[in-house]
């Protein structure tokens, strides 16, 4: 009988998590690089928002657009060690694929990317609006 209790009260703690760290107040999001995933993978911001990639993980990450817009790993910087981040401000709205080449696959067939992927939508408002 008590399961129910434990139950709800994992929903709520759950539902309170999912309403704290609202990391858009700034116009700054974070993304964390885990191990063979991004957390979130799926970001929507405004023109001119940021993004702060946070590695998070075991292992060594990196973020790359599919359309070669921007690359982690370009400055002599390379990939990003655990512990380490990365930020990029979006100055153009559209949809951005990402992958990190070192946990991400592509099928030579169809050109797509599976594993640790994502994809960053930048909108010319604020997201949601």
């Amino acid at each position: 009988m008590r399961w129910w209790k434990l139950a709800a009260a994992s929903a709520a703690v759950t539902i309170g998590a999912a309403g704290c760290g609202d990391a858009g107040t700034d116009d700054r999001s974070v993304v964390r690089m885990l191990d063979n995933r991004y957390v979130p993978a799926d970001v929507e911001l405004a023109v001119g928002g940021a993004l702060e990639f946070v590695n998070d993980g075991r292992v060594d990450h990196n973020v790359i657009d599919v359309d070669g817009a921007f690359d982690s790993r370009e400055g002599a910087v390379g990939d990003h060690k655990p512990g380490e981040s990365w930020s990029h401000t979006f100055t153009d709205a559209g949809v951005y694929s990402i992958y990190c080449s070192l946990h991400a696959t592509r099928n030579n067939a169809t050109g797509e990317w599976s594993g640790m992927v994502g994809t960053i939508t930048v909108t010319e408002a604020p997201p949601g609006q």
